[in-house]
């Protein structure tokens, strides 16, 4: 697999787009004032305690308030049955107390109504290791498969973590580095380490104490590693600083960094914004003539299937079966691209053989394995939906890079005509009982005058209607008005 990383900047706006064999998989922003949370440590001060909850909310300087729970603390993998045990009674108004200041780690992105979940178990990632200061523990990333390469790891963990206290996890990245490099990884964490708990203590909170980087800083020490063809950069600036990070965190992969001197932009070369406005609608077509059907909620994200004009040419079994396939593929691709996360129920077009099933889910967990957040394909429900999970990490993209719909407030529909009509003949007949007199204009949208003009006004009542451009389908406006001020056009309702 062909796998190429893009970056754009375009006043003060930087994109990151992951592509593989052509295909757009995902896409980072960074805005000014609109920075990724996600891991930056913030001295917090906690403004009060929810006792009901177990849980505190942190003010950490954000709009909203930090959600900090009982649960979000260090724990020790070595000992974790016996601290459960201890922890089994433990309260929130036990363990910290209103005004308290906590060093925080910010775990998930604010949404929608909430603010950041935040945790005191926090770590400092570098690039082949992390370090975790608050706990003595040593582990190695479930990626890393091999038995042999695992234990090899594991030991140089072990002897890295030492006596020091604190814990240590080896990345992906650093399969196959001999341990000198791994050590001067751990090391340099460690200084890290150093310095921002200095700064934490002569801070004043809430403030932030350290951004976990830039998307240039990421790209190099999360994402680029052999399997990484190219990072492309079209900036000069840009591409300086991430040759810089290149050369600190990975001196042997500094050759991939490129800069990008095309006259055609370089997102256009790779039809980046063409591929992903396709793919961040409702609707999303299938190469075959299928379809998906994605509805984001604010519990869960739901997939439908549709076979469209996808009519096969065997079998109705095997057609099924070759659409749910192609699905998945596109399911996949969409839950990085959208960066999807939390409840994910996925209605596959039903299949009867139950071996189709068992290779549909096979397909799903090989497609996800290549995922960056941690995922889990659970199977079919009794009612054959398949459902999984994802890890939320950031806002879904799309509620990133849109706005809630002024007219249908993000229900997607807004009342019909004839129903926006009638609640306007009701306003009517209640202005009536009430005792209003005199002539009445209602201002509404050309259709909904065509509806009023049908039904009527009520009894007795003098009112005319009026077509207006200016308002929104379901908004209307009804006035007090003399003979001598009817706008050209309008229409008495009889």
């Amino acid at each position: 697999m062909k796998r190429e990383f893009l970056l754009e900047t375009v006043r003060g706006q930087t994109r990151l787009a992951v592509v593989e064999d052509g295909a757009l998989c995902e896409l980072y922003y960074e805005r000014p004032g609109s920075e990724k949370l996600s891991g930056n440590l913030y001295l917090g001060r906690v403004q009060n305690i929810l006792p009901g909850m177990n849980a505190a909310f942190v003010d950490i300087g954000q709009e909203k308030n930090a959600f900090l729970h009982a649960g979000d603390i260090p724990v020790d993998p070595g000992e974790a049955q016996e601290l459960a045990n201890r922890m089994k009674d433990a309260r929130i108004e036990r363990m910290i107390r209103p005004g308290q200041e906590l060093l925080v780690q910010v775990i998930k992105e604010p949404g929608g109504t909430k603010g950041c979940r935040i945790t005191r178990d926090v770590t400092v990632p570098g690039r082949m290791t992390v370090l975790l200061p608050s706990v003595s523990y040593a582990g190695v990333s479930r990626k890393i498969t091999d038995p042999a390469e695992r234990e090899r790891l594991l030991g140089i963990a072990n002897a890295l973590a030492g006596d020091t206290g604190m814990g240590v996890i080896v990345r992906t990245a650093a399969e196959g580095v001999d341990a000198e490099a791994l050590r001067a990884d751990y090391r340099a964490a460690c200084e890290l380490w150093k310095t921002i708990d200095q700064k934490a203590r002569h801070a004043k909170a809430p403030k932030l104490i350290h951004s976990d980087g830039s998307l240039a800083l990421r790209v190099v020490r999360d994402m680029l590693d052999e399997t990484a063809e190219s990072v492309q950069v079209d900036d000069g600036a840009l591409y300086e600083e991430v040759r810089r990070y290149a050369s600190m965190l990975a001196p042997g992969l500094e050759s991939r960094i490129l800069c990008y001197t095309g006259q055609t932009p370089l997102f256009d070369v790779y039809r980046v914004d063409a591929q992903a406005d396709k793919r961040m609608g409702r609707h999303v077509w299938l190469k075959s003539g299928g379809s998906l059907v994605v509805d984001e909620t604010e519990a869960m994200t739901v997939i439908d299937v549709n076979t469209g004009k996808f009519v096969g040419a065997k079998s109705f079994d095997e057609t099924v079966f070759k659409l749910n396939c192609e699905a998945a593929r596109e399911i996949a691709r969409l839950l990085r691209l959208r960066d999807i996360g939390g409840i994910i129920i996925i209605d596959f077009i039903d299949m009867e053989r139950a071996e189709h099933r068992e290779a549909l889910l096979a397909l799903l967990r090989e497609l996800m394995a290549g995922d960056r957040n941690r995922t889990n394909v659970v199977g079919f429900t009794g009612l054959g939906l398949v459902e999984m999970t994802r890890k939320k990490v950031r806002r879904p993209i799309t509620k990133q890079l849109m706005h809630i719909c002024s007219d249908c407030g993000g229900r997607g529909v807004v009342p019909s005509y004839e129903t926006t009509a009638r609640r306007i003949v009701r306003e009517l007949w209640v202005r009536k009982r009430q005792g209003s007199e005199g002539m009445l204009l209602v201002e509404a949208v050309e259709p909904v005058v065509g509806w009023l003009c049908t039904i009527g006004a009520p009894d007795g009542m003098q009112v005319y209607a009026c077509a207006s451009t200016a308002l929104p389908e379901s908004e209307y406006t009804i006035l007090p008005v003399g003979e001598s001020d009817l706008p050209a056009g309008s229409k008495l309702l009889k």
